[in-house]
């Protein structure tokens, strides 16, 4: 662990020297908290000229204290990093459908593969991309065109929008989807991670 500790202070400081103030991290927990503490010794906190970014791709993972590690010495110095982070991740919808449709799914495929609270964004982002494809699927063959052909139905999962299990499901004319994201800011008072 020291090791690595030293590897994140020579390229933080490193970075910090080229004028560098935004930082985007993409990792587990630990490591983001190791990179916040680095950053907290070389004073990128307190000087309030930097923000972290984290993107959490997995939202069975958040915490509301991402920071805090029982019994770890670092505990109010990772705290007070962590002010300067603000976490970027796909929104989960609050509503009856979908808390319905992930207590079913983890019905039908068992508990022990998500644990507990809803499951991954990712597996209901699946399902709204199986729903698209089967609503273009069944428009192409009442138009009279056949399962065979891609192109028409692609064509006809693009500028659109469907209900889906996550809420409206919009495509663009490119066939990229427009996401819906939600942005963790530590709360001051509480010192919680909140939407």
């Amino acid at each position: 662990m020291r090791e690595m500790g030293r590897c994140y202070q020579e390229s933080a400081e490193e970075k910090a020297n080229k004028s560098i103030r935004v930082v985007v991290v993409c990792a587990d927990q630990k490591t983001v908290r190791d990179i916040l503490l680095v950053a907290e010794s070389l004073n990128m906190i307190d000087s309030g000229e930097y923000v972290f970014f984290n993107i959490e791709l997995d939202t069975r993972k958040l915490s509301l204290k991402p920071w805090y590690i029982e019994g770890d010495k670092d505990n109010e110095r990772a705290k007070k990093a962590y002010t300067a982070l603000l976490t970027v991740t796909s929104r989960t919808p609050d509503t009856p459908a979908y808390r319905n449709f992930s207590d079913e799914v983890k019905r039908k495929a068992g508990k022990e593969l998500f644990g507990p609270g809803p499951i991954s964004t990712f597996v209901s982002a699946f399902y709204d991309a199986v729903l698209l494809y089967a609503t273009a699927l069944n428009e192409t063959l009442a138009a009279g065109g056949h399962q065979s052909n891609g192109t028409l139905i692609v064509q006809k999962m693009w500028n659109r929008s469907i209900d889906g299990i996550t809420g409206a499901v919009n495509i663009d004319f490119n066939g990229d989807r427009i996401a819906d994201y939600s942005l963790m800011d530590m709360d001051p008072d509480t010192f919680e991670f909140r939407v």
